[in-house]
């Protein structure tokens, strides 16, 4: 009765841990609002969406130099000058002169070897690159959330069977203890299930605590609280998806993001190309000016006048210029053809850079593809095992209580159901982390998601 009590009083205590978590947590989460909240907080996309956005106010024709410069200026100034004559035809005493010259200056590039279509198309190709960026940035951070909510799952059901296994271990350290107190049991016997009931609760507080940094983690793909907790909507299962190598092949030329984006960075570089050689040709620019002088002089007191006998004179000078100026490079030392050929140079490193990643993506492509075939079959056969290893225990722990089989071969049923639930949960998480996988290479992880 006693051992019973005992029992029901671990039991309740194990399911209040439990429970304890989950009524704790104050949100759901699926999977879908997870992407969705990593997508708005993330501090990564928020950065690449800033970078986006600079790209963006910089792609102007006012910026790649289309449209003429104007600057106003404006010199005002005071001059006074003290003077002492005796000239009767002159003016004695102080001179004041007040200066103020506004001027308007423009200057308007009309030709310079198609360099401001080519600056402006490589300003455009830049902010394309930075969206591609951006793109990659989000992909991989969906990648990522999708991996950290399968990881908390996963955790959870490695929390559950290591949980079934302290109960089992618990139960029989129980029971050959009731045996010891009847006299049917030596005290090595409640020595050993001893030691493996601890050693399960070690397991099993481990496990916890590998949970936890598990919700951590994912807090912090989504920009919360790292403490924050979740009732968790999505189970950790998958379905059977088959996948064309060619179709996704093709997909992954089509649609995968970097290189995508290496394609865009070559563009970039030819543009580069066109700018160095815009230097080979004359420069034409149209310069306008225009300025309006105004002049006060306040003058001194002639010889001979009344005291508060003064002159003034006031002058405006209106000045208005216009000049076409042409310039040619005829030499500089060599210094335009060597940066077109570092930039041809640089084309073909791009190039280069292209056909690698291609490479190197069809080499991922047909890894992961195999990976994930393989994996179909680890977790069909998982399954299988994991069925058997549960019918055993079941069936062991009936023969070992009415004797058929001593505690070492219930141990044995016993450890073999915990490896068994392992590997199964893991070949899952495994295979849905191949699909994903698959689905980044070849561009289709947002839409699928």
């Amino acid at each position: 009765m006693n051992n019973q009590i005992r029992k029901t009083t671990w039991v309740l205590a194990l399911v209040g841990v439990l429970l304890g978590n989950v009524l704790k947590a104050q949100d759901q989460l699926s999977l879908s609002q997870a992407i969705e909240m990593g997508l708005a907080n993330n501090f990564s996309i928020q950065i690449e969406k800033s970078k986006q956005e600079q790209a963006a106010n910089l792609n102007t024709w006012g910026q790649a130099g289309m449209f003429p410069n104007i600057s106003f200026n404006a010199s005002p100034s005071i001059n006074y000058q003290d003077t002492e004559t005796d000239n009767p035809f002159r003016f004695g005493g102080s001179n004041v002169s007040t200066d103020v010259t506004p001027s308007i200056q423009a200057n308007w590039v009309l030709f310079d070897g198609l360099n401001v279509r080519m600056t402006k198309g490589k300003l455009a190709l830049l902010e394309e690159q930075s969206g591609g960026n951006a793109l990659i940035i989000i992909e991989n951070t969906v990648q990522a959330i999708i991996l950290a909510y399968y990881t908390v799952l996963l955790e959870e059901r490695r929390t559950e069977v290591f949980a079934n296994t302290l109960n089992l271990s618990r139960d029989r350290y129980d029971y050959v203890k009731l045996k010891g107190d009847l006299g049917s049991a030596v005290t090595f016997d409640i020595l050993r299930d001893k030691n493996s009931y601890l050693t399960d609760s070690s397991n099993y507080i481990t496990q916890v605590l590998n949970h936890k940094n598990a919700i951590r983690n994912l807090n912090l793909l989504l920009a919360e609280e790292v403490n924050k907790e979740y009732v968790f909507l999505d189970s950790l299962a998958i379905q059977d998806t088959e996948f064309s190598l060619d179709e996704l092949a093709a997909a992954m030329k089509s649609s995968n993001s970097n290189l995508r984006n290496q394609y865009v960075n070559l563009e970039i570089i030819q543009k580069d190309i066109g700018i160095a050689r815009s230097a080979m040709y004359p420069r034409l620019t149209l310069n306008l000016a225009g300025s309006n002088g105004w002049n006060h002089l306040e003058l001194g007191t002639p010889i001979g006048a009344p005291p508060n006998e003064t002159s003034a004179i006031n002058t405006t000078t209106l000045s208005l210029s216009a000049n076409l100026t042409l310039a040619f490079t005829l030499y500089n030392g060599g210094k335009i053809k060597n940066q077109i050929k570092n930039a041809r140079i640089q084309e073909q490193i791009g190039q280069l850079q292209i056909k690698d990643l291609e490479l190197t993506l069809d080499n991922s492509l047909l890894s992961t593809y195999d990976r994930y075939n393989l994996r179909q079959n680890l977790n069909s056969i998982a399954a299988v095992n994991l069925e058997t290893a549960d019918l055993n225990l079941d069936m062991g722990e009936e023969r070992y209580r009415n004797g058929s089989i001593n505690s070492f071969n219930y141990r044995d049923l016993q450890i073999t159901y915990l490896q068994t639930a392992l590997i199964y949960y893991q070949s899952i998480y495994d295979l849905i982390e191949s699909k994903t996988e698959l689905l980044r290479l070849s561009g289709g992880i947002l839409s699928d998601n």
